[in-house]
């Protein structure tokens, strides 16, 4: 869930962003087509002018005069040129902002036309219509956007990726999980007299020096735990090297602790989900909750998959944990029981666990484990997990071909 909502809030600031930057592009696109589409439109006027000015009066100075009448009547003009490709330049008024062409062609140069001064300017010329004077054209440039325009623009831009930044900062130094997972550890303080650290009991390993996070040292069970003459569950024991696996038919009957195959349709799953682990060198590992709990819906609503959560004949559930290691399994259902204690105040919910571990394992021999794995709980030890030596194993059934 925590990942899922990190991608969403990222989509969603990707997307303000650029919603942000294609509003104010959109709208300075338009009024800036607005603005060139006017200015085009103005300088149809201002050559007719220049062109009976220069008819009429032959003279420079009265043609100086026009033009900076038309520059202080139009203040977003910035430069007026009349020149000819023959002659050179005949009239030159301009601005300080283009000073460096008060003496030199514009229509020779593209300053105006490139990136960025062709956003900020636009750049027409026209042919004048003289009579004994061919080829002579005049150039006018004229601001289209202001530098404040687009100061503003850019700094709206800012202050959303600003405030965005911010809240993401505030969710970051917020930590909400950390803070559950604090306000959860101090809660346990009540319950020192009971010895928190024995509410879930699980196994870890060959290892002896191996603790669990916030447990005591984890008892421990391996495959001749399933043995009739198994010992005292706490005692940690390794299998020796003739040891030999019970066959499920070796199994004691119920008065003494077999244990029922569930309905065809979980076993079939498990099979189904095995051949496929298998085929993908992946792990599984399957839990099995005790009936007493009655907490089916709060597994099922726990687990990803609710068609890999099952509910057997006597009543507890059997949930299949697809590409999910032991210990991965084994941390999900502490958390997974531990909410549940805090929350009921019960420590009847019980677990017990076993996963394939590299093994090429039947459906029905995964379930025994899991379910005599679920035996070895008691009202100090919530979790049991089974966990097989898989080259002991592979000799077991090199064994058994023989």
């Amino acid at each position: 869930m925590k990942k899922t909502v990190s991608i969403i809030y990222t989509v969603f600031v990707v997307v303000a962003l650029l919603c942000v930057i294609a509003f104010f592009g959109w709208k300075t696109y338009q009024s800036r087509a607005l603005r060139i589409s006017d200015f085009v439109a103005r300088t149809d006027e201002y050559t007719h002018r220049l062109s009976e000015s220069l008819s009429d009066y032959r003279d420079v100075d009265t043609e100086v005069a026009l033009a900076e009448k038309l520059m202080a009547d139009d203040p977003a003009l910035i430069a007026i040129q009349v020149y000819s490709h023959d002659d050179g330049l005949r009239l030159s008024v301009v601005k300080p902002v283009a000073g460096e062409f008060s003496r030199t062609p514009i229509a020779d140069s593209d300053r105006f036309d490139g990136f960025p001064a062709g956003i900020r300017y636009h750049k027409v010329n026209k042919s004048m219509r003289v009579a004994d004077m061919q080829g002579l054209e005049v150039t006018f440039v004229s601001a289209i956007l202001s530098g404040a325009e687009i100061r503003n623009n850019l700094m709206i831009i800012l202050i959303t990726v600003l405030g965005l930044f911010a809240i993401t900062l505030v969710l970051i130094l917020i930590k909400p999980r950390e803070q559950s997972i604090e306000a959860e550890e101090d809660e346990t303080s009540d319950y020192q007299s009971d010895d928190i650290m024995d509410d879930t009991s699980a196994f870890v390993g060959n290892d002896d020096d191996f603790n669990l996070p916030d447990f005591d040292q984890a008892d421990r069970i391996d495959e001749n735990d399933l043995l009739q003459s198994s010992p005292e569950f706490g005692e940690s024991m390794l299998m020796e090297d003739d040891f030999s696996l019970p066959d499920l038919d070796d199994m004691p009957s119920d008065t003494a602790g077999i244990i029922s195959m569930p309905g065809n349709e979980m076993i079939s799953r498990l099979e189904l989900e095995l051949e496929r682990a298998a085929s993908f060198n992946q792990d599984l590992s399957l839990l099995v909750f005790n009936g007493k709990s009655n907490a089916e819906e709060h597994i099922r609503s726990s687990y990803t998959y609710k068609d890999l959560v099952f509910v057997l004949d006597n009543g507890e559930v059997a949930v299949i944990e697809i590409n999910k290691d032991l210990d991965t399994s084994l941390s999900m259902t502490e958390e997974f029981i531990r909410d549940r204690i805090d929350k009921t105040g019960s420590r009847g919910m019980r677990a017990g666990i076993a996963s394939r571990n590299g093994r090429l394992i039947s459906a029905e021999r995964l379930f025994n484990e899991a379910e005599n794995a679920l035996r070895k709980t008691d009202e100090t030890k919530n979790i049991v997990a089974f966990r097989s030596d898989p080259e002991k194993y592979r000799e077991y059934l090199k064994s058994q071909e023989n």
